[in-house]
């Protein structure tokens, strides 16, 4: 239900024309930019946020329930892309009405994708369960947020957002697990 309405709002006001597909980064993208600093950041995180979960990982002290609920899914990627579509059309609305004041550009797209961010920590406090959860929501949409700011593309803001979920619902394969004391 959460992933209907997180893509029914964004998804009328696209067909409708009262939003711009380029304030929510899904179109006419600048690509060498995305390029040039978008993976390099993307990268960077990822491989930062992977060694640090190699090196804090040790399922067998973690009580059961604490662990990772298992691999990344197909559901979870489908609400990772709906969560992020969402921020991505609070960023290009507020985007949208922000135009009417005079102050050059990347003022605007500046201060309109934290605007969003703001309006977003509600939802993310809200159905996050667990302060964990919300945590890691927040860390996401700051993230996210952060390389929307610079690269103004979604599908970067995606793969960061289902990357991160990815690494930390990964679990070590049986064949690494340090044996536990018996």
């Amino acid at each position: 239900m959460r992933v209907i309405r997180w893509i029914a709002l964004p998804y009328a006001g696209l067909i409708l024309g009262e939003l711009s597909p380029r304030s929510m980064g899904v179109s006419y993208l600048d690509w060498s930019l995305g390029l040039r600093v978008g993976l390099v950041v993307l990268a960077g995180m990822l491989a930062l946020l992977f060694v640090v979960r190699i090196w804090l990982y040790n399922e067998e002290s973690l009580p059961a329930a604490r662990r990772s609920p298992g691999p990344f899914s197909l559901t979870m990627w489908l609400e990772s892309s709906a969560q992020e579509f969402h921020w991505c059309f609070l960023r290009g609305a507020a985007l949208d009405l922000l135009t009417s004041f005079p102050a050059p550009d990347q003022v605007l797209q500046y201060w309109s994708t934290w605007l969003a961010a703001g309006l977003a920590i509600p939802g993310v406090v809200y159905h996050s369960k667990g302060s964990a959860n919300r945590l890691i929501s927040a860390a996401i949409l700051l993230s996210t947020t952060s390389l929307f700011l610079y690269t103004r593309n979604f599908w970067l803001s995606l793969l960061l957002h289902a990357g991160i979920r990815a690494v930390l619902q990964w679990r070590q394969p049986p064949s690494l697990r340090q044996p536990g004391p018996n």
